[in-house]
């Protein structure tokens, strides 16, 4: 009599391939909440629901800051409130991609940049401390 051999998986590759699929959802983890847990770090602020839409608010802060001093008037509360009920309903993309179509256009130390950008640059400015 030959020895009855079971069919399925042994022991070891089946602790092999769970720790195996662990690591790779750890990693995963870590890649996708990396930038959040070491990224860039700001105050918050009232703003934080457009200013969370910009990829560098330092950046950003320089080029509001650049349109003020061209003699820009910004009031950063009513600039705000424009923003989130105007017809893009506070999404940054929206807002350049209409600016863009409808040719609203604003120039800032020679950049011709859209008006909702330079916006929203302009409130980034108002709460971000120059460095």
């Amino acid at each position: 009599m030959s020895p009855s051999r079971t069919i399925g998986v042994g022991r070891r590759r089946f602790l092999a391939s769970a720790l195996g699929l662990l690591g790779i959802a750890v990693a995963g983890g870590a890649v996708y909440e990396g930038t959040r847990l070491f990224g860039r770090r700001y105050p918050r602020t009232k703003f934080d629901d457009l200013l969370d839409q910009l990829p560098d608010r330092e950046s950003a802060a320089k080029i509001g800051r650049a349109a003020m001093a061209e003699g820009g008037s910004f009031d950063a509360e009513a600039l705000a409130g424009a923003f989130r009920h105007g017809p893009s309903r506070g999404s940054l993309s929206r807002a350049v991609n209409a600016d863009i179509a409808a040719g609203r256009l604003t120039t800032v130390q020679g950049w011709l940049l859209p008006a909702s950008l330079v916006e929203v640059s302009a409130i980034a400015a108002s709460v971000q401390p120059a460095v």
